[in-house]
């Protein structure tokens, strides 16, 4: 049985569909979610959240903040911002990076890190 995944941020719905595997982090440690899981809620933490869904390629989002929610086969992941891989504008990101790098804003810098790492691979 699958799991049946949402990625959801403040601004919309990110993806949607069924995956085998879902890798994410929390604030307690990067955890990987099979079907079967646990029932789980847990706080994000910045980073790349990894989707192999059952067809296609697989996939990356950078999520900031938020919750994840795993019962019964549904993960639901409730980002404050989230954007997938592709949609990524690696030039926005550098330029966010680099104001964040001269004004000292940690989470800032951490956040267009985060989404350059999973733009460029």
């Amino acid at each position: 049985m699958p799991l049946n995944v949402e990625v959801v941020a403040t601004d919309g719905k990110v993806w949607s569909g069924q995956a085998s595997t879902v890798v994410l982090r929390t604030k307690s440690g990067e955890i990987g979610l099979l079907p079967g899981h646990a029932p789980l809620l847990a706080s994000l933490d910045d980073g790349p959240v990894t989707i192999r869904p059952l067809e296609g390629s697989e996939l990356k989002a950078a999520a900031h903040g938020g919750f994840v929610i795993v019962d019964s086969n549904n993960v639901i992941v409730l980002a404050e911002t989230a954007e997938l891989a592709s949609d990524i504008d690696v030039k926005r990101a550098q330029k966010a990076k680099d104001e964040a790098t001269k004004s000292g804003d940690k989470e800032a810098l951490k956040r267009a890190e985060s989404r350059l790492t999973i733009a460029v691979g």
